[in-house]
């Protein structure tokens, strides 16, 4: 469980695990680290479960050696990483790794300096209040953009950025990827990445037999699937959350009986019996965990289940989504980016996922942090300078993928070693250097499919035809995507029409326990009345109801809760 360290000045916030380094002013420099081996100046403190470089494991030696020199070749270590070295000065250098899904924090103010892997142990060093900005964001997206934290002045470390903290300040300095210039033609792109995605899997179950592949009906655990050699296919542990019946389960379970893999079911049952007391616990110590910045009872719910399963590394699908173009909207185009585009995708894709439903939200701060987030999602798809459907990939790979799946990535980075094979940085070069017409409805994953296993390319995914079907042109496979397609813009207007979002597995009933929580101890909430974002009729209301309110606001409640619990913290209000 986090701990509360009261034994200095500061009341600090501190998750199971974590490293901070700070210096208040010339010479006058300091580490701590709870959880992790104790600071050594002499090596490479490793922020993650383990290292590795394309197909090798890395030492701690060969971390610091990359990072006191080789700077290239940190944009080979595979996501999810991080790692800190002493200067010679006496302070602290901290990299993350080339796509920033590690999640590190660095702030700065009055002569003093922090890197943490704690948001909240920066704000609580430097006195930071909560970022009014930042809780507009939360409140439509459920995560957050660029390198904003919940907490004023705390900036996240960007992708292939790194801090060093000394003399009582924060110097950056980037590496990055050297990309592939130009476009890749389509049957290049689809032998490469086979190349890479065969080679990775085999070197990662040679050096780890012991892994556990999470597979689900979906498009990207298949490739992954469909990558391992046939001789490490059998006997291979597979992975799937869910219960008997979920169509995931389902396909999982007959894949792993067809390649004589070995079937491990993570359930939630159980869940439904805590008592809402300790529910509540699990979902403020979730909250820690994320910084804050995503949904702590999605991840609460995770954790539970994954509380249950095998030890041992996980090789999980990442990265997939970024070779599809998740977010393209209506017919191919080269427009630019206009903000009618960016509001309609903002409005119609993003916030109605996980925003908190605007009858929650007091009328003055409501109106006011969806016209502000919708203008950060307009910023963010002009900064890239790119035609509207590149724009939106990098939204996807640089904003949701770096904030929302790297804080889920970084909450459990240091328990166990998970890999994605699919944020290998040759992969994600191919996958940016496609053409968006060649990604559009899966075209480019599905030929990949096709060219690692036929077999497995023929079988249906959840409630979607087989991936043989998007690989190619064709009138019947057209129709077969239109269907698709369809259902899932009607979907997402019902979503839209009813004001309400799809809550996370387990959401709805930690919800439920934490609210009746809340109901029986409603001093708890006091802390909200103070902060104007919610609103206090709604507040009144959801006391009193004996209605659950929308999953989506009691997170945003959960982290705001978390954020304030432990430390007075004020909230500070945009210049």
């Amino acid at each position: 469980m986090a701990l509360l360290d009261r034994s200095g000045a500061d009341m600090r916030l501190i998750n199971q695990r974590g490293f901070l380094a700070r210096s208040r002013g010339p010479g006058d420099h300091a580490v701590e680290t709870w959880g992790l081996p104790a600071w050594d100046r002499g090596r490479a403190l490793l922020l993650a479960a383990s290292a590795r470089r394309h197909e090798r494991d890395l030492s701690a030696a060969e971390v610091a050696d990359l990072l006191r020199g080789d700077l290239a070749g940190l944009a080979e270590v595979l996501p999810t990483f991080a790692a800190a070295v002493a200067t010679p000065a006496g302070g602290a250098t901290v990299a993350t790794d080339y796509l920033g899904f590690r999640h590190v924090f660095h702030a700065h103010r009055d002569g003093a300096a922090v890197v943490s892997t704690s948001s909240h142990g920066c704000a609580a060093e430097l006195g930071s209040g909560l970022d009014l900005e930042a809780v507009a964001v939360q409140s439509s997206l459920g995560w957050q953009l660029d390198q904003r934290t919940l907490f004023e002045g705390v900036r996240k470390l960007a992708p292939g950025e790194i801090a060093t903290v000394e003399d009582g300040a924060v110097t950056l300095t980037t590496y990055g990827r050297s990309g592939t210039a130009g476009r890749w033609d389509l049957d290049d792109a689809v032998r490469a990445a086979a190349r890479i995605l065969r080679t990775h899997l085999a070197a990662y179950l040679e050096d780890h037999p012991d892994a556990g592949l999470q597979l689900t009906g979906g498009q990207d655990s298949r490739l992954l699937l469909s990558a391992v050699p046939a001789a490490q296919r059998r006997g291979l542990r597979v992975v799937t959350l869910g219960v008997a019946g979920d169509p995931d389960v389902d396909i999982a379970a007959a894949l792993a009986t067809r390649f004589g893999m070995r079937h491990e079911l993570l359930s939630l049952s159980g869940l439904e019996d805590l008592d809402p007391a300790t529910a509540l616990e699990l979902c403020l110590e979730a909250a820690r965990r994320l910084d804050y910045s995503a949904d702590p009872l999605a991840h609460a719910a995770l954790s539970y289940a994954e509380a249950r399963s095998e030890p041992g590394p996980r090789i999980s699908g990442l990265g997939g989504e970024v070779a599809r173009g998740f977010y393209y909207l209506g017919l191919p185009t080269r427009a630019p980016v206009s903000p009618r585009r960016a509001q309609r995708l903002a409005h119609w894709r993003m916030f109605v996922n996980e925003g908190v439903p605007a009858e929650a939200l007091s009328p003055s701060f409501g109106q006011w942090s969806r016209d502000f987030a919708t203008s950060e999602v307009v910023r963010v798809l002009t900064e890239t300078g790119r035609a509207w459907m590149a724009a939106t990939d990098d939204l996807y790979l640089h904003h949701r993928m770096q904030r929302w799946g790297g804080v889920t990535e970084t909450a459990v980075c240091l328990d166990r070693e998970v890999v994605n094979p699919m944020l290998d940085d040759r992969f994600i070069s191919i996958a940016t250097a496609l053409s968006p017409l060649d990604k559009r409805n899966s075209r480019f994953l599905s030929r990949l499919q096709l060219e690692l296993d036929t077999e497995l390319g023929a079988i249906p995914l959840d409630g979607r035809p087989p991936p043989a079907a998007y690989a190619h042109r064709s009138v019947r496979n057209s129709a077969q995507q239109t269907t698709t397609t369809l259902g899932k813009a009607g979907r997402k207007v019902a979503q839209r029409l009813r004001g309400h979002n799809r809550p996370p597995a387990g959401g709805e009933i930690l919800a439920a326990k934490v609210v009746a929580h809340w109901r029986d101890n409603p001093a708890l909430l006091e802390p909200l009345e103070g902060l104007e974002v919610f609103d206090g009729s709604w507040l009144d209301a959801m006391a009193t109801s004996e209605d659950a309110p929308a999953s989506s606001a009691v997170a945003l409640m959960v982290n705001l809760l978390g954020a304030l619990q432990d430390r007075r913290t004020t909230l500070t209000s945009p210049a």
